[in-house]
Protein backbone atom coordinates (compact mmCIF):
# COMPACT_ATOMS: atom_id res chain seq x y z
CA UNK A 1 0.00 0.00 0.00
CA UNK A 2 1.43 3.47 -1.11
CA UNK A 3 1.75 6.03 1.61
CA UNK A 4 -1.14 8.39 -0.17
CA UNK A 5 -3.44 4.88 -0.14
CA UNK A 6 -2.47 4.47 3.38
CA UNK A 7 -3.72 7.64 4.56
CA UNK A 8 -6.51 7.93 2.92
CA UNK A 9 -7.62 5.25 4.92
CA UNK A 10 -7.05 6.40 8.13
CA UNK A 11 -7.71 10.24 7.26
CA UNK A 12 -11.53 9.27 9.02
CA UNK A 13 -8.86 9.20 12.14
CA UNK A 14 -6.17 10.99 10.99
CA UNK A 15 -8.06 14.26 10.40
CA UNK A 16 -9.75 15.33 13.84
CA UNK A 17 -7.12 14.25 16.12
CA UNK A 18 -4.54 16.14 14.06
CA UNK A 19 -6.86 19.28 14.27
CA UNK A 20 -8.15 18.93 17.75
CA UNK A 21 -4.17 18.76 18.68
CA UNK A 22 -3.86 22.13 17.37
CA UNK A 23 -6.93 23.49 18.96
CA UNK A 24 -5.81 22.01 21.89
CA UNK A 25 -2.07 24.12 21.55
CA UNK A 26 -3.59 27.51 20.84
CA UNK A 27 -6.40 26.92 23.83
CA UNK A 28 -3.61 25.78 26.49
CA UNK A 29 -1.63 29.56 25.15
CA UNK A 30 -5.31 31.48 26.43
CA UNK A 31 -5.20 30.17 29.83
CA UNK A 32 -1.44 31.98 30.91
CA UNK A 33 -2.30 35.04 28.50
CA UNK A 34 -5.88 35.99 30.27
CA UNK A 35 -4.18 35.52 33.63
CA UNK A 36 -1.25 37.61 32.95
CA UNK A 37 -2.74 40.42 31.64
CA UNK A 38 -5.78 40.69 34.38
CA UNK A 39 -2.83 40.16 36.68
CA UNK A 40 -0.79 43.22 35.13
CA UNK A 41 -3.91 45.39 35.68
CA UNK A 42 -3.70 44.47 39.20
CA UNK A 43 -7.16 42.37 39.15
CA UNK A 44 -7.52 40.32 42.24
CA UNK A 45 -7.54 36.61 42.64
CA UNK A 46 -11.21 36.44 43.49
CA UNK A 47 -11.48 38.31 39.74
CA UNK A 48 -9.02 36.33 38.08
CA UNK A 49 -10.76 32.77 39.37
CA UNK A 50 -13.81 34.51 38.61
CA UNK A 51 -12.68 35.28 34.49
CA UNK A 52 -11.23 31.45 34.40
CA UNK A 53 -14.45 30.08 36.16
CA UNK A 54 -16.29 31.20 33.02
CA UNK A 55 -14.99 28.44 30.39
CA UNK A 56 -16.46 25.74 32.71
CA UNK A 57 -19.48 28.22 33.09
CA UNK A 58 -19.91 28.12 29.24
CA UNK A 59 -18.99 24.57 28.98
CA UNK A 60 -21.75 23.79 31.32
CA UNK A 61 -24.25 25.98 29.92
CA UNK A 62 -23.36 24.69 26.04
CA UNK A 63 -22.88 20.92 25.97
CA UNK A 64 -26.48 19.66 26.24
CA UNK A 65 -27.08 22.31 23.09
CA UNK A 66 -24.13 20.24 21.42
CA UNK A 67 -26.29 17.34 20.34
CA UNK A 68 -28.90 19.71 17.86
CA UNK A 69 -26.54 22.00 16.89
CA UNK A 70 -24.49 19.06 15.26
CA UNK A 71 -28.11 17.95 13.63
CA UNK A 72 -28.84 21.15 12.15
CA UNK A 73 -25.56 22.53 11.48
CA UNK A 74 -23.52 19.87 10.34
CA UNK A 75 -20.28 18.73 11.54
CA UNK A 76 -18.69 20.77 8.58
CA UNK A 77 -19.44 23.72 9.18
CA UNK A 78 -19.96 23.75 13.43
CA UNK A 79 -16.16 22.57 13.01
CA UNK A 80 -14.78 25.32 10.44
CA UNK A 81 -17.21 28.40 12.69
CA UNK A 82 -16.19 27.68 16.08
CA UNK A 83 -12.57 27.38 15.10
CA UNK A 84 -13.20 30.80 12.71
CA UNK A 85 -14.46 32.17 16.38
CA UNK A 86 -11.70 31.25 18.46
CA UNK A 87 -9.06 32.83 16.24
CA UNK A 88 -11.04 36.04 15.95
CA UNK A 89 -11.56 35.95 19.56
CA UNK A 90 -7.81 35.07 20.30
CA UNK A 91 -7.11 38.05 18.31
CA UNK A 92 -9.65 40.19 19.95
CA UNK A 93 -7.92 39.95 23.38
CA UNK A 94 -5.40 42.54 23.54
CA UNK A 95 -7.26 45.52 21.58
CA UNK A 96 -9.03 46.61 24.73
CA UNK A 97 -8.00 46.13 28.28
CA UNK A 98 -10.85 45.78 31.19
CA UNK A 99 -11.89 42.71 33.15
CA UNK A 100 -15.40 42.75 31.70
CA UNK A 101 -14.46 42.61 28.23
CA UNK A 102 -11.79 39.99 28.77
CA UNK A 103 -14.44 37.77 30.82
CA UNK A 104 -16.74 38.54 27.84
CA UNK A 105 -14.12 37.06 25.55
CA UNK A 106 -13.44 33.91 27.68
CA UNK A 107 -17.56 33.35 27.88
CA UNK A 108 -17.29 33.45 23.99
CA UNK A 109 -13.92 31.56 24.04
CA UNK A 110 -15.16 28.72 26.37
CA UNK A 111 -18.04 28.17 24.26
CA UNK A 112 -16.65 27.75 20.44
CA UNK A 113 -13.93 25.69 22.70
CA UNK A 114 -16.77 23.69 24.06
CA UNK A 115 -18.12 23.16 20.17
CA UNK A 116 -14.79 22.46 18.78
CA UNK A 117 -13.84 19.58 21.61
CA UNK A 118 -18.00 17.91 21.10
CA UNK A 119 -17.46 17.96 17.33
CA UNK A 120 -13.66 16.62 17.17
CA UNK A 121 -14.45 13.96 19.45
CA UNK A 122 -17.82 12.74 18.42
CA UNK A 123 -16.15 12.61 14.57
CA UNK A 124 -13.47 10.35 16.90
CA UNK A 125 -15.40 8.16 18.43
CA UNK A 126 -18.21 7.67 15.75
CA UNK A 127 -15.01 6.78 13.29
CA UNK A 128 -13.20 4.36 15.58
CA UNK A 129 -13.03 1.25 14.38
CA UNK A 130 -15.09 -0.81 16.67
CA UNK A 131 -11.68 -3.74 17.25
CA UNK A 132 -9.44 -0.99 18.33
CA UNK A 133 -11.64 1.82 19.41
CA UNK A 134 -9.44 1.63 22.66
CA UNK A 135 -6.07 2.22 20.82
CA UNK A 136 -7.49 5.22 18.86
CA UNK A 137 -8.89 6.94 21.38
CA UNK A 138 -5.60 7.12 23.03
CA UNK A 139 -3.58 8.07 20.47
CA UNK A 140 -6.60 11.15 20.25
CA UNK A 141 -5.86 11.67 24.41
CA UNK A 142 -2.02 11.46 24.20
CA UNK A 143 -2.02 13.88 20.89
CA UNK A 144 -4.06 16.30 23.06
CA UNK A 145 -1.70 16.15 26.36
CA UNK A 146 1.19 17.10 23.62
CA UNK A 147 -1.09 19.50 22.40
CA UNK A 148 -1.46 21.43 25.76
CA UNK A 149 2.06 20.86 27.04
CA UNK A 150 3.26 22.07 23.74
CA UNK A 151 1.26 25.69 24.17
CA UNK A 152 3.12 27.33 26.83
CA UNK A 153 6.89 26.57 25.73
CA UNK A 154 5.52 28.35 22.23
CA UNK A 155 4.79 30.94 24.72
CA UNK A 156 8.02 30.96 25.79
CA UNK A 157 9.05 31.78 22.48
CA UNK A 158 6.85 34.15 21.18
CA UNK A 159 6.74 35.93 24.53
CA UNK A 160 4.02 37.09 26.78
CA UNK A 161 3.68 41.24 25.29
CA UNK A 162 2.52 42.90 22.29
CA UNK A 163 0.07 41.60 19.49
CA UNK A 164 2.52 38.35 18.77
CA UNK A 165 1.61 36.07 21.11
CA UNK A 166 -2.45 36.15 20.31
CA UNK A 167 -1.40 36.39 16.52
CA UNK A 168 0.38 33.39 17.04
CA UNK A 169 -2.03 31.28 18.67
CA UNK A 170 -4.87 32.71 16.06
CA UNK A 171 -2.83 31.25 13.24
CA UNK A 172 -2.55 27.69 15.10
CA UNK A 173 -6.37 27.22 14.71
CA UNK A 174 -6.69 28.31 11.16
CA UNK A 175 -3.84 25.65 10.62
CA UNK A 176 -6.17 22.98 12.33
CA UNK A 177 -8.62 23.91 9.69
CA UNK A 178 -6.40 22.60 6.95
CA UNK A 179 -6.83 18.48 8.46
CA UNK A 180 -10.62 19.52 9.01
CA UNK A 181 -10.92 20.30 5.49
CA UNK A 182 -8.82 17.59 3.98
CA UNK A 183 -11.01 14.92 5.90
CA UNK A 184 -14.41 16.74 5.89
CA UNK A 185 -15.74 13.90 2.96
CA UNK A 186 -14.81 11.24 5.69
CA UNK A 187 -16.91 12.80 8.56
CA UNK A 188 -19.37 10.52 10.23
CA UNK A 189 -22.89 11.25 9.39
CA UNK A 190 -25.06 11.87 12.72
CA UNK A 191 -28.54 9.96 10.82
CA UNK A 192 -31.88 10.82 9.89
CA UNK A 193 -33.00 10.93 13.25
CA UNK A 194 -34.69 13.66 14.78
CA UNK A 195 -32.25 16.28 16.75
CA UNK A 196 -32.75 15.39 20.74
CA UNK A 197 -34.01 17.55 23.06
CA UNK A 198 -31.67 20.12 25.11
CA UNK A 199 -31.89 17.95 28.31
CA UNK A 200 -30.84 14.87 26.51
CA UNK A 201 -27.79 14.85 27.54
CA UNK A 202 -29.10 15.12 31.69
CA UNK A 203 -30.41 11.44 31.48
CA UNK A 204 -27.17 9.62 30.87
CA UNK A 205 -26.27 10.78 34.12
CA UNK A 206 -28.99 8.08 35.01
CA UNK A 207 -28.31 5.77 32.78
CA UNK A 208 -24.38 5.73 32.36
CA UNK A 209 -23.38 6.87 35.91
CA UNK A 210 -20.29 4.93 36.24
CA UNK A 211 -19.08 6.45 32.41
CA UNK A 212 -20.26 9.88 33.14
CA UNK A 213 -18.57 10.48 37.13
CA UNK A 214 -15.47 9.08 35.97
CA UNK A 215 -15.62 12.08 33.69
CA UNK A 216 -17.01 14.26 36.33
CA UNK A 217 -13.96 13.31 38.38
CA UNK A 218 -11.19 14.11 35.69
CA UNK A 219 -12.87 17.19 35.46
CA UNK A 220 -11.78 17.85 38.78
CA UNK A 221 -8.58 17.01 38.94
CA UNK A 222 -7.11 18.39 35.81
CA UNK A 223 -9.27 22.07 36.30
CA UNK A 224 -9.19 22.31 39.96
CA UNK A 225 -6.41 20.28 41.41
CA UNK A 226 -3.87 21.52 38.40
CA UNK A 227 -4.85 25.14 39.19
CA UNK A 228 -4.07 25.00 42.34
CA UNK A 229 -1.03 22.36 42.71
CA UNK A 230 1.47 25.32 42.26
CA UNK A 231 -0.52 27.05 45.12
CA UNK A 232 -0.12 23.82 47.60
CA UNK A 233 3.77 23.75 46.15
CA UNK A 234 4.50 27.09 47.37
CA UNK A 235 2.61 26.89 50.31
CA UNK A 236 4.71 23.31 51.15
CA UNK A 237 8.00 25.09 50.88
CA UNK A 238 8.86 24.82 47.22
CA UNK A 239 10.97 27.72 45.30
CA UNK A 240 8.05 29.35 43.05
CA UNK A 241 9.58 27.68 39.74
CA UNK A 242 9.93 24.55 40.85
CA UNK A 243 5.73 24.33 42.27
CA UNK A 244 5.26 25.30 38.62
CA UNK A 245 7.18 22.16 37.12
CA UNK A 246 4.97 20.21 38.30
CA UNK A 247 2.30 21.32 36.05
CA UNK A 248 4.35 20.38 33.30
CA UNK A 249 5.51 16.96 34.49
CA UNK A 250 1.40 16.54 35.10
CA UNK A 251 0.65 17.03 31.48
CA UNK A 252 3.49 14.88 30.33
CA UNK A 253 2.99 12.15 32.82
CA UNK A 254 -0.95 11.98 31.34
CA UNK A 255 1.15 11.04 27.85
CA UNK A 256 2.58 7.97 29.50
CA UNK A 257 -0.07 5.11 29.77
CA UNK A 258 -2.68 6.13 27.24
CA UNK A 259 -1.70 3.87 24.70
CA UNK A 260 -1.57 0.67 27.05
CA UNK A 261 -4.76 1.78 28.82
CA UNK A 262 -6.18 1.91 25.43
CA UNK A 263 -5.19 -2.02 24.57
CA UNK A 264 -6.68 -2.80 28.30
CA UNK A 265 -10.05 -1.37 27.41
CA UNK A 266 -9.93 -3.11 24.07
CA UNK A 267 -9.90 -6.75 25.45
CA UNK A 268 -11.10 -6.02 29.26
CA UNK A 269 -14.13 -4.79 31.20
CA UNK A 270 -13.83 -1.00 30.96
CA UNK A 271 -15.14 -1.10 34.70
CA UNK A 272 -11.88 -2.68 35.85
CA UNK A 273 -10.11 0.03 33.69
CA UNK A 274 -12.13 3.01 35.37
CA UNK A 275 -11.31 1.29 38.61
CA UNK A 276 -7.84 0.95 38.07
CA UNK A 277 -7.41 4.53 37.02
CA UNK A 278 -9.72 5.50 40.03
CA UNK A 279 -7.63 3.62 42.23
CA UNK A 280 -4.21 5.59 40.81
CA UNK A 281 -6.25 8.78 41.08
CA UNK A 282 -6.45 8.12 44.81
CA UNK A 283 -2.88 6.66 45.60
CA UNK A 284 -1.04 9.49 43.48
CA UNK A 285 -1.73 12.68 46.20
CA UNK A 286 -1.91 10.66 48.71
CA UNK A 287 2.18 9.63 47.46
CA UNK A 288 2.79 13.65 47.39
CA UNK A 289 1.84 13.96 50.87
CA UNK A 290 4.01 10.81 51.73
CA UNK A 291 6.93 12.09 49.57
CA UNK A 292 7.57 14.73 52.50
CA UNK A 293 10.60 16.90 51.05
CA UNK A 294 11.68 14.33 48.52
CA UNK A 295 11.02 16.20 44.98
CA UNK A 296 12.11 13.79 43.21
CA UNK A 297 9.64 11.40 44.72
CA UNK A 298 7.01 14.23 44.28
CA UNK A 299 7.72 14.89 40.44
CA UNK A 300 7.04 10.61 40.26
CA UNK A 301 4.06 10.84 42.37
CA UNK A 302 2.86 13.81 39.89
CA UNK A 303 3.41 11.52 36.87
CA UNK A 304 1.37 9.19 38.35
CA UNK A 305 -1.31 11.15 39.13
CA UNK A 306 -1.53 12.60 35.33
CA UNK A 307 -0.93 9.06 33.76
CA UNK A 308 -4.05 7.72 35.67
CA UNK A 309 -6.27 10.44 36.10
CA UNK A 310 -6.66 11.25 31.84
CA UNK A 311 -7.28 7.66 31.90
CA UNK A 312 -10.84 8.45 33.44
CA UNK A 313 -11.61 10.53 30.10
CA UNK A 314 -10.21 8.12 27.19
CA UNK A 315 -11.82 4.88 28.79
CA UNK A 316 -15.06 6.80 29.51
CA UNK A 317 -14.91 8.36 25.80
CA UNK A 318 -14.57 4.77 24.67
CA UNK A 319 -17.29 2.62 26.65
CA UNK A 320 -19.58 5.27 25.43
CA UNK A 321 -18.54 4.70 21.09
CA UNK A 322 -19.04 1.17 22.29
CA UNK A 323 -22.78 1.62 23.49
CA UNK A 324 -24.32 4.00 20.85
CA UNK A 325 -24.29 5.30 17.36
CA UNK A 326 -25.54 8.42 15.58
CA UNK A 327 -27.65 10.55 17.40
CA UNK A 328 -27.59 8.64 20.68
CA UNK A 329 -23.81 8.55 20.56
CA UNK A 330 -23.96 12.87 19.73
CA UNK A 331 -26.20 13.36 23.10
CA UNK A 332 -23.42 10.95 25.13
CA UNK A 333 -20.48 12.77 24.21
CA UNK A 334 -22.61 16.30 25.34
CA UNK A 335 -22.74 13.56 28.83
CA UNK A 336 -19.46 13.03 28.44
CA UNK A 337 -18.79 17.53 28.36
CA UNK A 338 -21.19 18.30 30.21
CA UNK A 339 -19.66 16.08 33.58
CA UNK A 340 -16.25 17.32 32.56
CA UNK A 341 -17.39 21.11 33.02
CA UNK A 342 -19.53 20.01 36.17
CA UNK A 343 -16.10 18.77 37.66
CA UNK A 344 -14.09 21.94 36.25
CA UNK A 345 -16.82 24.46 37.71
CA UNK A 346 -17.14 23.20 41.29
CA UNK A 347 -13.98 22.16 42.11
CA UNK A 348 -11.34 25.13 42.73
CA UNK A 349 -13.93 26.27 44.81
CA UNK A 350 -14.19 22.98 46.71
CA UNK A 351 -10.51 22.03 46.64
CA UNK A 352 -9.78 25.91 47.49
CA UNK A 353 -11.64 25.28 50.50
CA UNK A 354 -9.96 21.88 51.94
CA UNK A 355 -7.06 23.85 51.14
CA UNK A 356 -7.82 26.26 53.73
CA UNK A 357 -8.95 24.33 56.40
CA UNK A 358 -6.13 21.72 56.20
CA UNK A 359 -3.76 24.19 55.38
CA UNK A 360 -1.78 23.28 52.60
CA UNK A 361 -2.81 19.70 51.95
CA UNK A 362 -6.62 19.83 52.22
CA UNK A 363 -6.44 20.14 48.44
CA UNK A 364 -4.57 16.75 48.43
CA UNK A 365 -7.01 14.74 51.00
CA UNK A 366 -10.02 16.33 48.80
CA UNK A 367 -8.94 15.08 45.48
CA UNK A 368 -8.05 11.62 46.87
CA UNK A 369 -11.41 11.46 48.98
CA UNK A 370 -13.41 12.86 45.41
CA UNK A 371 -10.96 9.62 43.86
CA UNK A 372 -12.01 7.05 46.70
CA UNK A 373 -15.83 8.15 46.84
CA UNK A 374 -15.81 7.31 42.46
CA UNK A 375 -14.20 4.08 43.26
CA UNK A 376 -16.77 2.77 45.56
CA UNK A 377 -19.41 4.05 43.05
CA UNK A 378 -17.53 1.72 40.51
CA UNK A 379 -16.75 -1.42 42.41
CA UNK A 380 -20.70 -1.23 44.21
CA UNK A 381 -21.78 -1.50 40.21
CA UNK A 382 -19.85 -4.22 39.65
CA UNK A 383 -21.02 -5.98 42.74
CA UNK A 384 -24.78 -5.33 41.82
CA UNK A 385 -24.13 -6.64 37.89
Amino acid sequence: MSVRAGLAALRPQVAPIAAITLFGVSMSMSYPLFGLMLERTGASGAMIGLNTAAAAITMVAGAPLMPMMLRRIGIGPLLIGSALALAATMLAIPLYHGFWYWTGLRLAFGFAGTVLFFASEYWIVAAAPAIGRGRVIAVYALCVSGGFALGPLILGLTGLEGLLPFAVAALVVIIGLAPILWGLRSAPDIGDEDAPPPLAALRVFVTDPGVVFAVVLFGAIEFGAMALIAVWGVRSGLAEADAAILLSVFAFGAMILQLPLGWATDRFDHRWILALAAAGSAIAPLAMLAAGPSYPLMLAAVAFWGAFSVGLYSVALTEMGARYRGARLAVANAAIILGYGIGALVSPVLFGLAMDAIAPDGLLLAAAALALAYLALTLARMIRA
